[in-house]
């Protein structure tokens, strides 16, 4: 209780580390960016897609 009468203890520090969840979503936009990786994933999904369907 004491940190939050203190300005710098209410205060979050900035943190030049990248999150897991950042250096994820960077990873997907590289592996997006990708047109035969985008090929692929609309294959499979297609693929699922229809075997789902004919269920």
């Amino acid at each position: 209780m004491k940190d939050l009468m203190n300005k710098e203890g209410r205060e979050f520090e900035v943190r030049a580390e990248k999150s897991e969840s950042q250096i994820e979503v960077e990873a997907y936009r590289r592996m997006i960016s990708d047109v035969n990786y985008l090929d692929h994933a609309i294959k499979k999904i297609a693929t699922d897609l229809s075997h789902y369907l004919t269920k």
